[in-house]
């Protein structure tokens, strides 16, 4: 991460600065709701993040939740994500589980009995429930913990400025690293400006972690006063604004009235959208391969006071390499 800093022509940034910083994101004094806390991923294991309604399953299923860890799989300490994938959960034969529940605060056993399942399409083996470390979950500082932080590759459809559309369970399979950016006012295109740039510095090496990046201007609830771009406006912005000698962002943007098709809005999570829990723009999401949202912070974060220049006073970089640092560390 030190040479992409130095290739932004920025510091290092001080330790520990990104869990001290102040929210600047939400006006007002009432900091943000924390989808995912500390606490709740105390008890460690694998968090459950959603139960595949869809899913193989024919035992089991029903008593775990979002929110439960769980800690044993027939007998076997769960220390990774690895100890909760298909192979050792939806083999056909009954497995047992150790399970803090998280309404009850208790321990229980849980006998699950489950197979993959082909019924989400793209998708071809779907597991009975998806799960995630709680040590790789908790790695996230509050301020990215936002509302789709947590959840697993919501609905969504995507039409990319140079041809082809993907949903939300498209996105699935390879790690993402999505900025939702809105035009409604100049300083969030000024934002947007800035983000575009920093990531096009980091592009090559968030490629070469396997990472794609795609930046995906939509229209957010709380903008009335601009539609949202077409195709050529959205290649112009990225003319007047990028750095011409680095390769360009893969552009994206929501669909208009006649490319919306329902049935190519999907994800993992039924109903659940992206859009249904985009508040403030920009927003920066990031997807492991398994879908799972690693990372969602909203807005402009405020570097804190021990934070080197030049990025003490460019809270907008900051906030995005941030999440940069996150991806090329955390998405193994």
């Amino acid at each position: 991460m030190k040479r992409l800093l130095s290739a932004l022509g920025l510091v290092s940034l001080l330790g520990g600065a990104a869990s001290s910083m102040i929210s600047c994101d939400g006006g007002g004094s009432t900091p943000p709701t924390i989808a995912v806390t500390s606490e709740d991923l105390a008890e460690g294991g694998a968090y459950v993040v959603y139960i595949n309604k869809s899913g193989n399953c024919s035992k089991g299923c029903d008593q775990l939740a979002k929110g439960d860890l769980i800690l044993e799989v027939d007998g076997q300490k769960v220390t990774s994500s690895k100890d909760t994938r298909n192979s050792k959960i939806a083999t056909g034969q009954p497995v047992k589980l150790k399970v803090w529940k998280k309404d009850t605060k208790s321990v229980v056993d849980v006998e699950v009995v489950a197979e993959p399942s082909d019924k989400l399409p793209p998708l071809k083996d779907a597991p009975p429930f998806w799960t995630i470390s709680a040590t790789d979950l908790d790695k996230a500082p509050q301020w990215a913990r936002r509302a789709h932080f947590g959840h697993v590759a919501p609905s969504v459809m995507l039409v990319a400025a140079d041809g082809g559309i993907l949903s939300g369970r498209d996105l699935v399979g390879k790690k993402r690293f999505i900025v939702f950016w809105d035009i409604a006012t100049r300083e969030e295109q000024a934002q947007a400006a800035d983000f575009l740039q920093v990531l096009q510095k980091a592009q090559a090496d968030l490629n070469a972690r396997g990472i794609d990046v795609m930046f995906a201007q939509i229209q957010f609830p709380s903008n009335t006063r601009q539609a949202a771009w077409n195709d050529s406006a959205l290649r112009d912005f990225q003319k007047r604004n990028g750095i011409a000698e680095l390769p360009p962002l893969p552009l994206f943007r929501f669909p208009n009235a006649t490319e919306y098709n329902a049935a190519k809005e999907t994800g993992c999570e039924g109903a659940t959208s992206y859009i249904q829990y985009l508040r403030a723009p920009p927003a920066i999401v990031i997807l492991d391969e398994n879908g799972i949202i690693r990372w969602h912070s909203e807005g402009i974060q405020t570097p804190p006071s021990d934070t080197p220049e030049p990025l003490l006073n460019l809270p907008n970089q900051w906030t995005i390499i941030q999440a940069i640092e996150f991806a090329l560390n955390n998405l193994q």
